[in-house]
């Protein structure tokens, strides 16, 4: 989103990424540089999908999360960022490679800007996250904050007095062209737009362990209720194998392909996800309230500011049943009450201007 708009003021864009996201990078016009990393894309994090839930070795109380599994050499990705940042004007950096930058902009003596879109760290103080081993050492050692951009909204969450020098700039929406003008097929847009509005589930890029319960839990959840739910298959590989035999196949719908989120929430009763950040962000925009079912990382925080907003509900995704979900959904989330709310919510976010905010702030840096 934010090389996008920066393109379109017309500077020159390179980003340094996984080569999962090439294919959108090159979709917006950007340049996919390479970051040193093992690929990480769906059949990867599917090999693995217990490393992505964290609740386990919560539970067990360990000394540290499992670690994620996919070792890499910092020396390479050095190497590739210098290729990738010579001849530029500037370097911005996320959490996972601010070391780096931080070298290679003193190496070519450019400027170094610092940017997140996870918000969580930044909301508590030092002192309480001192003891949290899923906060990242990094973040509590921060001390040029000048040049620190947030893209998550004032709306959603924030910060500790004590990061009050960060630029809260609002979330950072990609917009793409074809979007506004692309039509869903008859099929999909029949579906949704049948009354009474479907329950949508999407768990994005994150994997499971147990996609065939999730599946089950939630169909029969909007069984209960007479719901129609629409499935997302993201990265969790969601399919029609995963649908017990005596569901109503008609009341179900599994989507493969690239739907925009900004029509598909904006007509959904609500939305059941594990809790991203962007996700969570695109939902609120549209009004949609939400059932979050954390895993790990960030989602018990952007979990607990949903809670806090009072847009939705959140639920124990170990403890998941047919009848707790369609209790929670009946009792919170399909009430006039959080649909108002989540509303209200959506259009204070709606009127921010997160990416020209950003990139106004990058050219006055350059």
């Amino acid at each position: 989103a934010l090389g996008k708009a920066l393109k379109t003021r017309g500077h020159q864009v390179r980003i340094v990424g996984n080569k999962a996201v090439y294919p959108y990078i090159s979709k917006a016009g950007l340049e996919p540089f390479a970051v040193g990393r093992p690929n990480i894309g769906p059949q990867e994090v599917q090999r693995y999908p217990q490393k992505w839930n964290h609740l386990p070795s919560l539970r067990a109380d360990e000394k540290k999360l499992t670690d994620i599994g996919f070792d890499y050499d910092m020396r390479d990705s050095v190497d590739y960022l210098l290729k990738a940042c010579h001849g530029a004007d500037i370097v911005i950096s996320c959490l996972l490679q601010d070391a780096v930058a931080a070298m290679v902009a003193d190496i070519y003596t450019i400027c170094w800007i610092r940017s997140s879109v996870t918000p969580f760290p930044l909301c508590f103080s030092k002192i309480e996250t001192e003891h949290q081993r899923y906060y990242h050492d990094s973040w509590r050692n921060i001390k040029d904050l000048s040049r620190f951009l947030l893209a998550a909204s004032r709306h959603f969450c924030e910060l500790s007095p004590e990061y009050s020098q960060v630029h809260q700039t609002g979330f950072w929406f990609y917009e793409y062209p074809d979007w506004s003008d692309e039509q869903p097929n008859k099929e999909l847009r029949e579906f949704v737009e049948h009354e009474p509005k479907p329950l949508v589930l999407s768990y994005s890029s994150v994997p499971v362990e147990n996609p065939r319960n999730i599946v089950e839990v939630h169909v029969r959840a909007a069984a209960k209720l007479g719901r129609r739910i629409l499935i997302q298959q993201g990265w969790a590989d969601f399919n029609e194998s995963h649908l017990p035999s005596d569901i109503e196949r008609d009341n179900v719908m599994f989507a493969n392909d690239f739907i925009a989120h900004d029509w598909l929430f904006s007509r959904a009763a609500a939305l059941i996800t594990h809790g991203g950040v962007g996700t969570i962000a695109r939902s609120l925009r549209n009004g949609c309230p939400l059932l979050v079912e954390p895993l790990g990382h960030d989602q018990f925080f952007n979990a607990l500011q949903v809670l806090k907003l009072g847009v939705g509900a959140v639920m124990d995704s170990q403890k998941l049943t047919a009848d707790r979900i369609a209790n929670v959904l009946q009792k919170k989330i399909l009430t006039l009450d959080y649909k108002r709310r989540t509303v209200e919510v959506g259009e204070k976010i709606k009127a921010e201007q997160g990416l020209i905010t950003a990139c106004d702030l990058i050219e006055s840096w350059l």
